[in-house]
This record gives C-alpha cells, structure tokens and sequence, in this order.
C-alpha cells in the first residue's frame, strides 16, 4: 500500500451515483454493482479491479477515504508494477537474504515475484482475490495460487522464505489477527524458514495515508496511531471498509511476542521509508530465557 496524503475531498464528489443497482462490463467481465444508501457504487474486489486494469495499460489512481473523512490519493500502477531500481532502498537490498524456495504473499501483480524469478528462485505468489492472481499471471508469474493466507497449510512447510512485501505485515489489519496469523503459521512453518516483513513506522511521516492528525485521531479513540482504517475508490467504484495496520519496529517486536517468532535483525536505511524486519522462529533456548525474565 502506498499513497500520497494529500486531500482530495472534491475529488470525491464524482463518485456519487444515483441508488440501486446496475450491470456493468468491466476488463472483460460482466458484474452486478452495487449501490450503498447514499448512492455510492460498491465493488467488494475494487483492489482488484484497479490492479487488473493496470497491468492492462490504465494509467487512472486510485483514492483512499479515511474514516475521519480525509481523502488521499496512491501512487497507481507505479507503486504495483515498478521495477526494482525504483523501490524503497530496504526491499531492494533485503532481496540478498532470500533462501530456497519463496512464497509471495499478497503478490499484488508480481513485481518481486517477478524479480525472483528473473533470479532464478523458485517462487510462488498467493493472493484471496481472483483478479489479482490473474493479473499477476498475465504479468508473467509463473506460479499462483489463489487462496487466503488464512487458508495456507501444511505446505507452508516448502518454503524457506517469506515475502511480506509492500507493508503487508499489516495486511490483516488489527494486532489480534497479526498475533493469530503469526501464532499459526509457527506451526506449520520449515524449521530454518524466514520471514521478510515490511511495514512502515506512522512516527515519521512516511505511513501511507497516516497524517499527524490521524496518529492523534487514532490515540484519542484507544487505538495504534498505524491503524488505518479506509476504503478504497477506483474509477467511480467505493470499496467496503477496511482495515491497514502500520506499525513501529517497537510495535512489530512486542506484537510477536509469544507468536513463536521474533526479529532477527531490520533493514531500515530510512526512517520515513518502509523498513525490513527479518523474522525467525522462536528457538527452545529463547523460549526459556523468555520465560526466566519473567519469573525474575
């Protein structure tokens, strides 16, 4: 995810539709949109249809609403399909400590599969949505998967590393189900697996969308200042309200206390910039010693 925060309140107004329903032929397809009460076109997979329309040669951005009513516009195709002499410095030079065989997560439509494979790494890219795993096979993506991440089993087991790439430590949007996720994928991980999660720390300006009055809004409502919660506008199309968490090398460590994996070591050449964090599993050893400092 990214975006530039900048305001773009009348830029909504084009937005509204009259109420009801209508179908609509869009990249190809034929599909019901759906209007809310206030006569905005509703598209459940609006990520997906932006992504799809990118590969194809759209050069349209899309827009992020807040749920305090502040408006920012993203980077479009660019942040998606950039090569990699133009991504943030930590991805670029992480790419040196991928191991054996890699699962992208939330693959978006390829771009570091895409290198990896260009690297000779035996890669695969997962995503829930339909269109995305489309776009990035028409992207060049030699392996796929269509499935949530929630959905990964035992052939977690396969793969050595981990690409949570794009911010997508946070992806599934609360502390709790990044805890759970992480608690499960404990389990079912390769012993020598390691994750590459990025994120971006809402302290320095660089969290996408996360102003500073956002940060403050967020406190004074009990909430991590990086909880984003938004929804995505797309060519005249409203997605549903979701949820984005951005958070801190601090937050990121204290999250994954007792999930059974821990940081390693960070990859942050920039503070503003998204920053690396190496994740592997939880030894017996550091289990222990975690457990003596708490009785002491």
């Amino acid at each position: 995810m990214r975006s530039h925060s900048r305001q773009l309140v009348a830029n909504s107004l084009s937005l509204f539709r009259c109420r009801g329903r209508v179908r609509a032929r869009r990249s190809g397809e034929e599909r019901i949109e759906h209007f809310d009460d206030v006569g905005v076109v509703m598209e459940r997979d609006i990520f997906g249809v932006a992504l799809l329309e990118w590969v194809r040669g759209s050069r349209d951005y899309e827009t992020f609403e807040r749920d305090d009513g502040y408006f920012c516009e993203g980077d479009g195709r660019s942040a998606y399909l950039a090569p990699i002499r133009e991504w943030y410095d930590a991805e670029r030079k992480s790419l040196k400590l991928v191991r054996g065989r890699v699962l992208d997560v939330g693959c978006g439509a390829g771009r570091v599969s895409l290198e990896l494979q260009r690297r000779g790494f035996d890669v695969v890219g997962i995503d829930s949505s339909a269109r995305v795993v489309k776009a990035a096979r028409d992207s060049g993506v030699l392996q796929v998967w269509h499935s949530a991440i929630e959905d990964i089993g035992e052939e977690l087991r396969d793969f050595e590393t981990i690409v949570l790439y794009g911010n997508n430590f946070g992806m599934l949007g609360t502390p709790t189900a990044t805890r759970r996720w992480f608690r499960e994928w404990a389990s079912l991980a390769h012993p020598e697996s390691r994750i590459l999660a990025v994120s971006t720390s809402p302290y320095f300006g660089g969290a996408p969308c996360v102003t500073r009055g956002y940060y403050h809004f967020n406190k004074s409502r009990g909430r991590l200042p990086g909880l984003l919660s938004y929804r995505y506008h797309y060519q005249g199309l409203v997605g549903p309200w979701s949820k984005w968490l951005f958070v801190s090398r601090r937050e990121m460590r204290d999250m994954l206390v007792g999930t059974g994996w821990h940081i390693e070591s960070v990859v942050a050449p920039h503070p503003s910039e998204p920053y690396v964090a190496v994740l592997k599993l939880d030894t017996p050893e550091r289990t222990s010693r975690r457990s003596i400092k708490k009785i002491s």
